[in-house]
């Protein structure tokens, strides 16, 4: 399992409060959770990605405690310094722009012209296959 990760940790604000934090999440468990949401979804995806992903669920604050409020840390963060697996297992990828998805298109010698839903859908099944491919089946 990814070389004997366990957990992985990003760097998240929360919108409410404005907390900078470090967020931590359990690679195993995140997994499992991503193979049970695209093994329902396959057939619905067709190259797209679902809403699901474009507009995720945020988590709580740990802070203020207010739900749907932490976004990754992606402003002011070099393209190249992007932590692609942390918002790969927290689901968060809808949250980059389209010129965060397009770099990351780039290096992965992905077609990065198109709509930013296929651009999400590209980088998560770029990143299934990158660090889990024998999970998931896209």
């Amino acid at each position: 399992m990814l070389n004997k990760i366990n957990r992985i940790s990003g760097s998240v604000q929360c919108k409410r409060c404005l907390n900078v934090f470090e967020m931590e999440i359990d690679v195993r468990k995140k997994l499992s959770e991503l193979r049970r949401f695209t093994e329902g979804q396959k057939e619905d995806m067709k190259n797209r990605a679902p809403v699901e992903w474009m507009k995720p669920v945020l988590p709580k604050c740990e802070h203020c405690g207010r739900e749907n409020s932490v976004t990754p840390v992606l402003s002011g963060v070099k393209k190249k310094a992007i932590n692609w697996l942390f918002l790969f297992l927290s689901q968060t990828l809808g949250c980059c722009t389209i010129k965060q998805l397009k770099y990351f298109c780039k290096h992965t010698k992905n077609h990065r012209t198109a709509s930013k839903n296929h651009l999400v859908y590209i980088a998560y099944s770029g990143l299934s296959r990158q660090f889990a491919s024998e999970c998931f089946d896209f």
